[in-house]
């Protein structure tokens, strides 16, 4: 039986995930405060998702039917789901993806008179330079810049928003770097936008904690299954049953069900979870990023003949690491037969397509997506299993 390493890393230790259980055990107590006091000079926002943040924030606004959002050219579904239920167009603008950087002049061209926001997604564990969108909006202090940070955290004392940035949001989902199976930290300049947030999200009801016990209960044993040994086995048994193991991944790790998304972000935290917050955020090594980017530095320059995502983004953490190539196919039956489950369907990350058909269509972010392979690469894996990986890719592409 092959031993297949899994496309993503969850990014908690068994101790951590034991620790969650005990929390879940207890009802416990509120310590919303004790995170927001992790960050004593912001305006910090605790909330249970990135879209729960969102979602509040374009219900308080309240803009009229037909404003246009402004929106780096990639997110996930339900960011545009939640700008349709509002009556909002969607505007995308292009990224860059060498640099996952937006142009100052294409964030310029999208605004009109009815642009009201621009959200900017910092993209697979790396960091957008804000300045071009300041630039771009220099006469328009109306408005909103929102920063979707949801897979760029790294650390307490690192990164929170950009100096003219009205709102960012970072996201401790189940797949995300320092997991705590979900929550969001949002930081905003604003405080009366604080305080309107925070006010609203105590009246919201609150995640039980037999639901988050659930859910502990379910990553305990996803944990265990991504372990290769077993992680092979499963991927056998499902060949056998004829059972697409890219759709059974997708279906459960996805922490809202599409068709229950706005009932289902509208709650607040339970007492449990916001403790295994805490305790997560907390209780962070020191090297804990610097050895993701030391193994994704490591395959990066060793790569032939393929796009690294962020490749020229110094920022770049790999919370993922997606590679471009015209042969992702072949390259992914490949590198499953060599015992890496590489993968081109099971990320919600896509391009997004303008409300308005008679808008561009992000052109690099539709080419590198309809190209794009996300790799097995994190610092579990042992070095020969890296030095094959990089052997696969370059003979066969």
């Amino acid at each position: 039986m092959i031993k297949v390493y899994p496309r993503k890393k969850l990014d908690f230790t068994y101790k951590n995930i034991l620790r969650a259980l005990r929390y879940s055990l207890n009802k416990g107590e509120d310590v919303t405060e004790d995170i927001e006091r992790l960050w004593p000079n912001e305006n910090v926002i605790v909330g249970l998702s990135v879209r729960s943040i969102f979602d509040f924030l374009l219900s308080q606004k309240e803009y009229k039917s037909g404003s246009e959002i402004i929106m780096s050219g990639i997110t996930i579904p339900d960011m545009l789901k939640i700008v349709k239920t509002y009556d909002l167009n969607v505007v995308p603008v292009d990224i860059n993806m060498k640099t996952l950087q937006v142009d100052e002049a294409a964030v310029a061209n999208a605004i009109t008179d009815k642009t009201v926001m621009v959200v900017i997604a910092h993209l697979f564990g790396s960091r957008m330079d804000m300045k071009p969108v300041y630039n771009a909006l220099v006469d328009r202090p109306d408005i909103l810049i929102i920063e979707d940070c949801a897979q760029a955290y790294g650390g307490i004392n690192e990164y929170t928003m950009q100096s003219k940035t009205d709102l960012s949001m970072f996201s401790f989902g189940s797949i995300k770097s320092i997991t705590a199976l979900g929550c969001a930290v949002g930081f905003t300049s604003n405080y009366e936008l604080y305080s309107t947030i925070k006010k609203r999200f105590s009246e919201y009801d609150r995640v039980n904690n037999k639901q988050f016990r659930s859910k502990v209960f379910k990553y305990f044993l996803l944990k265990i299954l991504s372990e290769p040994f077993f992680y092979g086995i499963f991927i056998s048994i499902c060949k056998i049953l004829k059972v697409d193991y890219d759709k059974a991944i997708i279906s459960t790790v996805r922490n809202f069900p599409s068709n229950e998304l706005l009932d289902s972000i509208r709650m607040y935290p339970s007492y449990s979870q916001l403790k295994y917050l805490l305790y997560r955020l907390t209780n962070v090594g020191e090297d804990h990023f610097s050895k993701r980017i030391k193994v994704g530095d490591y395959v990066s320059e060793r790569l032939q003949n393929t796009n690294v995502h962020g490749v020229d983004n110094d920022t770049h953490s790999y919370w993922l690491f997606p590679i471009r190539t015209e042969k992702r196919e072949t390259l992914v039956k490949a590198l499953r037969e060599a015992g890496f489950d590489a993968t081109f369907t099971s990320t919600q990350l896509i391009p997004i397509k303008p409300s308005n058909n008679s808008l561009n269509e992000p052109e690099m972010c539709n080419d590198y997506m309809s190209e794009t392979i996300y790799l097995p690469v994190y610092e579990s894996l042992p070095k020969n299993k890296l030095d094959q990986l990089i052997s696969v890719i370059n003979s066969t592409v």
